[in-house]
């Protein structure tokens, strides 16, 4: 499949891929986004290990956080913001968010304050976007940051997955918590995996090699014999890439390269027992489990168990919420959910349920998962509206963006909805920043299209 710009298009006679020459910072604005990118980074790669770097009780998402608000008030044009139906649905459901925290900071201290980053994390969509607005053209560098990104991250998270599960006893642990240094989950990684397939599919990232997708499908292979969300949600990217592109050499050479690694197991019969505390291994039998799993019984007590202990909590949640007392204001933020109904884990570190869209429920009543819907549901529509308006005009890279942008936000929801991920830094931090991403780019397709179609230098 050629990529060519439409016609109408400005400077549509200079297309060429995203390259290192487009990384353009502009003072503060664009040395924070550099700083955010890092952050971001570290995240992706060593999530919960690297969430625990800062002075207690401040760590660094909320030095961040903090950073970007008093960037986010010095950007001028922020107020454009308000443009965006998505920011003013986002607004009512940070406003009710801090309605049910306030009441309870007396009761449950800091927890409360901890518990409302489900939603204060919203802040960075309204950095990233004011910040995209004010200057354009960084849509550019954020591309081109995250084509560098992909690449990177497809070698590091491999060593950091050895590490982490077949070294755990000999890495460090942070002195203010019992959580290694090193700390990465699966799931969060097949996310950030999803990203990358659905950005190189959608064309932006110019030719990529054979030997980077096939070192990308090894990575999704590897992460996703452990994690049945993070596979749905690699899956479901994969998909709409294939949908984008149905020809597209790449994902082939992926699907058949998946496909190969699966028959390899199963013929050569190889178990590799990873140490991850879920009894689970590298095998065929695993990853068929783990496939059948995700729509059935298999009749494997770790698996099935897993499961059922999710759908049992949020059933209690909805009968508790949606049949119950707590229809118009849930429980607030700053009480364990999993002490509260009885499902506490070993450790007792376990504060919300499975599900970023029951810990809403159950916390903010109906009135907080409607808002939840509509802030999702008004970013969805009019990611997909831009996504067929550019298909329909042949404008292939505005296409291509919006592809990414949404095949990126549904991973994240899709992770979050049988994972505790969103309700933290690593997940919540990465959701919001491409949320304002998305809004930010639409509001650059409104007005200034033609960033997307950088002209070439003059050649002499």
């Amino acid at each position: 499949m050629t990529l060519t710009a439409a016609p109408n298009t400005p400077a549509a006679m200079h297309y060429s891929p995203l390259s290192v020459r487009h990384l353009r910072a502009g003072r503060m604005g664009g040395r924070f986004l550099l700083f955010l990118a890092i952050v971001l980074a570290g995240y992706a790669m060593d999530g919960k290990g690297f969430a625990y770097l800062g002075i207690p009780p401040l760590f660094i998402g909320e030095i961040t956080l903090a950073i970007g608000l008093f960037i986010l008030l010095r950007t001028s044009g922020w107020h454009r913001l308000w443009e965006s139906p998505q920011i003013i649905a986002l607004s009512a459901f940070i406003l009710f968010g801090v309605v049910r925290t306030v009441p309870y900071i007396n009761i449950y201290g800091i927890d409360a304050l901890r518990d409302s980053c489900t939603y204060y994390y919203g802040a960075f969509a309204f950095i990233v976007a004011a910040l995209l607005i004010a200057e354009p053209n960084r849509l550019l560098t954020l591309l081109a940051w995250f084509r560098l990104f992909a690449k990177t991250f497809l070698g590091v998270i491999l060593l950091v997955f050895c590490v982490y599960h077949f070294a755990a006893g000999a890495l460090p642990h942070w002195p203010w918590g019992d959580i290694s240094i090193i700390n990465e989950k699966e799931g969060d990684v097949l996310v950030h995996l999803a990203g990358i397939v659905a950005f190189w599919m959608s064309g932006l990232a110019g030719p990529v090699p054979t030997k980077w997708s096939m070192f990308l499908a090894l990575d999704a292979a590897l992460m996703g014999a452990i994690d049945r969300g993070g596979m749905v949600a690699f899956a479901a990217a994969m998909g709409l890439g294939m949908a984008h592109r149905p020809r597209s050499p790449m994902g082939w050479r992926m699907i058949g390269a998946i496909i190969g690694a699966i028959v390899l197991l199963g013929v050569t019969g190889i178990h590799v027992e990873v140490p991850n505390g879920k009894h689970r291994e590298l095998s065929f039998e695993q990853i068929v489990t783990n496939v059948v799993s995700t729509f059935g019984d298999v009749g494997t007590d770790g698996l099935d168990s897993t499961k059922q202990w999710r759908t049992d909590w949020w059933k209690d949640i909805i009968h508790d919420t949606v049949k119950g007392p707590y229809f118009w204001d849930g429980k607030g933020f700053g009480l364990n959910l999993a002490d509260y109904y009885g499902y506490q884990v070993g450790d007792r570190s376990l504060r919300s349920p499975h599900n970023a869209h029951m810990t809403i429920l159950a916390r903010m009543g109906v009135p907080g998962l409607v808002l939840w819907a509509i802030v999702q549901g008004s970013f969805a529509l009019a990611i997909l509206d831009r996504y067929y308006k550019t298909r329909r005009s042949g404008d292939v890279r505005w296409n291509g963006l919006f592809l990414f942008i949404g095949a990126y936000w549904l991973a994240f929801l899709i992770n979050a909805s049988f994972d505790v991920f969103l309700e933290g830094p690593m997940g919540g931090i990465w959701f919001w920043s491409v949320y304002g991403f998305g809004v930010g780019a639409l509001w650059i397709f409104k007005h200034h299209p033609e960033v997307l179609y950088p002209a070439e230098p003059a050649r002499e």
